[in-house]
């Protein structure tokens, strides 16, 4: 579950990877600083209770792995190793792990033909902990809904702004 235990009643959402994207210094087009600035307010006010997985770190730092390949401007092994730390031991990030549930349905939602299993997996997360799932991944919203799953919330960052 979530690594610090908050008793506040505030809003759970979980992150997409892309939403971590910019704290390793990876601009994502559609997501401004002013955007995350808003969301860590809203967390530091206990509005909402911001929660990321592990599997989105794997994700991240394939992604970085990725630039840096192709001679882009990406961080080193210790700005990874010191971004990932301040990461885990943030006050307003939350780890939450996905459990045997939470495989189960990504595997089911694979079955029914949804290639990324990353997504499918930080989906599920989001269900099995009643969590609103944070993306821009249109893909996904659009195929959990033409297949009906019955589960996570799935909203941008600018749908939740919305409401505060």
């Amino acid at each position: 579950m979530s690594k610090k235990n908050g008793t506040s009643k505030s809003h759970g959402i979980l992150l997409d990877s892309t939403y971590l994207l910019p704290i390793f210094g990876v601009q994502v087009k559609g997501v401004s600083s002013e955007d995350l600035l808003r969301l860590r307010d809203l967390a530091i006010n206990n509005r909402i209770k911001i929660h990321y997985s592990p599997i989105s770190l794997v994700e991240v730092v394939s992604k970085i792995a990725r630039e840096a390949n192709k001679n882009r401007k990406a961080p080193g092994p210790r700005e990874v190793e010191a971004t990932i730390e301040i990461i885990e031991k943030s006050h307003y990030l939350y780890q939450v792990h996905p459990d045997p549930k939470a495989y189960a349905l990504a595997y089911e939602i694979k079955l029914l033909g949804h290639k990324d299993i990353m997504d499918n997996l930080l989906y599920a997360t989001a269900t099995v902990n009643n969590l609103d799932f944070i993306t821009m991944d249109y893909k996904l919203r659009d195929f959990i809904q033409r297949h009906k799953i019955q589960g996570a919330k799935i909203l941008t960052h600018k749908d939740l702004l919305k409401e505060y």
